[in-house]
């Protein structure tokens, strides 16, 4: 009797104890089954495909020979991957670029060629064609303002049976190379006299050589992807007749 009464009384006393022990236990079940039931309905994580691509660490210009130590390999995600990108360094060995390429820019094919031959000018010949110098000066060249790269026509005067005439001797010609170079000049050429390198087919190659014998080449710049028509001859007769 004494053991139950001493029960009894402990109880009684510490009541409150026992049930604030009830409530906790309850308040961390509770809580406990949130945190699990937040885990199990939380989005995983979305992963997000990627692709090797080689990149430039310094700024490249065009027609400059590739080294592993201008290149890395970048991860980056499969969506901005441009098309024709290049994945592996150990790809770009002989390797020349074709035009300049910025730092941290994905090298594609586009960008870059492979000489076969140790010249590089020489490779950038197409097979039907030959590689020919036009020494021009500064008034007759848009003011030396020719870059390599740019596209070009050629004026000149010619003797005719009735007078002269003003031909558009050559259209649309590519630049190879300017003084020696195949890249842009890093300095300004303006009202420099500038030695042009372009490629031609043997017989035009002729044609201009006869022609530099007979007047001064006159030298017009080409809008990118011109679509700029040959004139017919501008003659004496054309001069001399007003316009209406």
């Amino acid at each position: 009797m004494v053991s139950r009464e001493r029960v009894r009384q402990f109880i009684g006393v510490n009541r409150w104890l026992f049930v604030a022990g009830v409530v906790l236990a309850g308040a961390v079940y509770l809580t406990l089954r949130y945190v699990s039931q937040l885990q199990t309905a939380a989005p995983k994580p979305q992963v997000v495909a990627t692709s090797p691509v080689v990149v430039v660490n310094t700024a490249l210009s065009a027609y400059e020979p590739l080294t592993s130590a201008q290149l890395r390999v970048e991860m980056l995600p499969s969506k901005v991957v441009p098309p024709g990108a290049v994945t592996s360094v150990a790809q770009l060995k002989g390797a020349w670029t074709t035009e300049a390429v910025a730092p941290g820019v994905p090298l594609v094919a586009s960008a870059i060629f492979y000489p076969k031959t140790g010249n590089v000018l020489a490779a950038r010949i197409n097979p039907a064609d030959m590689a020919f110098d036009l020494p021009l000066s500064a008034p007759n060249a848009v003011d030396g303002m020719i870059q390599p790269g740019d596209h070009i026509s050629l004026f000149t005067t010619m003797k005719t049976a009735t007078g002269q005439s003003t031909v558009d001797f050559f259209n649309n010609i590519p630049v190879l190379a300017v003084n020696g170079s195949m890249a842009p000049s890093a300095k300004p050429t303006v009202g420099q006299s500038l030695v042009l390198i372009l490629a031609l087919p043997p017989n035009e190659i002729s044609a201009l050589m006869f022609a530099q014998q007979q007047a001064p080449i006159q030298v017009a710049l080409d809008a990118p992807h011109s679509t700029a028509k040959v004139p017919p001859p501008y003659t004496l007769h054309m001069y001399q007749t007003v316009t209406p």
